[in-house]
């Protein structure tokens, strides 16, 4: 509950306000309403669905936006009320806020830790330990800013994720009351309070609108002020203006009940992947949780839903379910990536508990403590222990000693995906640049030319290469496209040396083609390769085709990874056959790259074999988003044999002259 009878401490303001309108019975901020408590529930519940079933409430994360503008009310009413009555003391509002977050987050943090223990990898484990320094440090929007974005599948990966929100709020908390108390001091104005407000809101407001980076503008705390200073407002406009519904009818009170649940709970349902947020469209849910607000306890909504009393009773509880539902949900999308609805349903039914006990039996009786001085001290010393614990985690690379019980099957299938073949193979140089040969001192007839989605055939050429006697070199890097001279350097005019080598009889070009196609210099260069096969009639070309893949796009996880298809668990591998990803760049790559070549080269496609009827096997074939398996490849690579087919009657054919 707020109090506003705060005893003066050492830092408070000591005149009293008079520029302050007064307060009328009517206008008085409410110390304690059941319908904002109502609202929390509001807030969370669709944040918990959205991140244990995103398709159902696909806008579930405006719930974050609505908590913003309630903490934003309450906590800057605290502040007012102590500005308002000369009462306020830093001391006493830093103390109440470490009393009411800390409890909670070293618990969770403990338990974060303990869990990650058991369940990650070494590297993932460092990385949660950098984590939980962020979260210790109220910086872990920082931290995911440098990272990733919240609505990447590698996001899903991170148990400390949803604690970007808290640092936002209590990175604001420490300017806020600053900057009030700094204004007061100077001017004696509760109107240029106001304005500082009013600029701070609308000022981060403008910052929001026109960041064109995405994840910055959902991070950076300064592009997410002016949710919290929508409540700010509000709540000076009560404290200071005297501003209150209550003076309007009360149809005018229920209709702005019912337009502020609707701002809520409409862009929830019908927003999509491609909206922007934080954007224009966050203005509707924020403004919605100002007029359901400023609506009063009476209104329609606030008097019925709101102050039903499951929401109330999960509005107590929303800091606790909001802490613990994520974390749970994280270790369970690492730990059993084939999870079931029914599993998720249970994972967020044990968050309503520990949230429920944590708050009964944690949290209440820790903001009751007599002895504040004391239980801050310790809260203190327990962030101080949870920073120590996670630096450790971090310096020790994540404890790579750990015996993990799905170790070994994580161990083999990186094994099975290293690219040790090309990487190790033998070289000559040529023209400044090296090819892999297996037989550095015979040069090849047979050259593959190419990026990444080349070098993964080596193992299958090599192979090859003994059963038919050619010998073959391969020049391969990650990023080359086909002659590109700017970018490439020596490896574009080497290309350009082994076209015109008449020791050459057999060329094969591969790229990863569709993820150039939006590049313009795609077709600038593309165009100028033509020309230069057809210098060389004698020549045989091929370009390798590529196969399903999905665009790695804003920072979104592609196809497949497959160490997220392990059971951690039980420590089995967990198949996966989905169909062709939805993103085609990959097949409009294949058909630009043949509709430039056109019948200069010869073409071979990958794809009936990786992914037959449309459907791909990406446990059986992949190694991540947009490679395969090069051992798979060797083994069962059968595409590349008529390459080696030809080559092997070419060379026979010379040998006969």
């Amino acid at each position: 509950m707020i109090k506003t009878n705060i005893a003066p401490r050492a830092y408070a303001l000591k005149r009293p306000l008079k520029t302050m309108t007064p307060m009328t019975a009517a206008s008085r901020p409410k110390l304690w309403r059941n319908d904002i408590t109502g609202l929390r529930a509001l807030a969370v519940l669709p944040v918990l669905i959205f991140h244990a079933f995103p398709s159902l409430i696909p806008g579930g994360f405006f719930g974050v936006d609505v908590f913003f503008v309630i903490s934003g009310y309450l906590i800057s009413g605290i502040i007012f009320r102590g500005i308002a009555s000369s009462s306020f003391s830093y001391l006493e509002f830093y103390e109440k806020r470490i009393k009411r977050i800390i409890p909670n987050l070293i618990l969770l943090l403990t338990f974060v830790a303990a869990a990650g223990w058991f369940i990650l990898l070494p590297d993932e484990y460092a990385n949660l330990g950098m984590h939980i320094d962020a979260s210790t440090l109220f910086i872990q929007n920082f931290q995911l800013l440098s990272e990733i974005g919240y609505f990447t599948e590698d996001a899903l990966r991170k148990p400390l994720l949803h604690l970007w929100s808290l640092a936002i709020e209590e990175q604001f908390y420490i300017v806020f009351p600053l900057i009030c108390t700094l204004i007061w001091r100077l001017s004696r104005s509760v109107k240029m309070i106001g304005i500082a407000a009013a600029l701070i809101a609308l000022g981060s407001l403008a910052a929001c609108l026109s960041s064109s980076d995405r994840n910055f503008a959902f991070y950076f705390p300064l592009t997410r002020f002016w949710e919290l200073g929508a409540g700010i407002l509000l709540s000076y406009s009560e404290t200071f203006i005297g501003f209150s519904t209550s003076r309007f009818s009360q149809n005018v009170r229920n209709g702005l009940s019912i337009a502020g649940i609707l701002m809520i709970v409409l862009p929830m349902a019908f927003v999509t992947e491609s909206t922007a947020h934080p954007g224009l469209i966050t203005l509707i849910p924020v403004l919605g949780a100002v007029l359901v607000i400023a609506a009063e306890p009476d209104a329609l909504f606030n008097r019925t839903l709101l102050c039903w009393r499951p929401m109330t009773f999960v509005g107590l509880i929303s800091y606790s379910l909001y802490l613990w539902h994520w974390p749970l949900l994280a270790y369970l999308f690492i730990a059993v990536p084939d999870a079931t609805p029914s599993v998720l349903i249970a994972a967020l039914a044990l968050s309503f508990v520990i949230a429920a006990l944590v708050y009964f039996y944690v949290e209440n009786p820790i903001r009751r403590c007599r002895n504040s001085g004391k239980a801050v001290l310790l809260l203190l010393a327990g962030l101080v222990l949870m920073l120590a614990l996670g630096e450790t985690i971090r310096q020790t690379d994540g404890f790579p000693q750990r015996p993990l019980k799905f170790e070994d099957k994580v161990i083999s299938v990186r094994a099975e995906n290293e690219w040790d073949g090309f990487e190790k193979a033998p070289r000559f140089k040529y023209e400044g640049v090296d090819i892999a040969t297996p037989n550095p001192n015979a040069f090849p007839s047979l050259i593959f030319i190419g990026d990444s989605h080349m070098a993964q055939y080596y193992l299958r050429a090599q192979r090859l290469s003994e059963r038919e006697h050619v010998n073959f070199g391969m020049i391969a890097k990650a990023g080359w496209f086909l002659f590109n001279d700017q970018r490439m350097g020596d490896y574009a005019r080497a290309v350009k040396a082994i076209v015109a080598d008449k020791r050459v009889h057999t060329l094969v070009i591969g790229s990863m083609w569709g993820g150039k196609i939006k590049e313009e210099e795609f077709y600038q260069v593309a165009a100028t390769v033509r020309p230069l096969l057809e210098t060389r009639k004698d020549l045989k070309v091929y370009v390798m085709l590529d196969y399903p893949w999905t665009p790695n796009v804003g920072g979104q996880q592609g196809i497949y990874d497959p160490l997220k298809h392990v059971n951690r668990i039980t420590g089995d591998a967990v198949g996966m056959v989905q169909p062709f990803p939805a993103a085609d760049d990959w097949k409009r790559g294949n058909e630009e790259i043949q509709r430039i070549l056109g019948d200069a080269a010869e073409y071979i496609d990958p794809t009936p074999i990786v992914c037959p009827g449309q459907k791909c096997n990406l446990q059986a074939w992949y190694r991540d988003d947009d490679h395969l398996q090069p051992k798979r490849i060797e083994a069962d690579g059968i595409w590349v044999d008529r390459i080696f087919e030809h080559a092997a009657a070419a060379e026979s054919k010379e040998r006969s002259r």
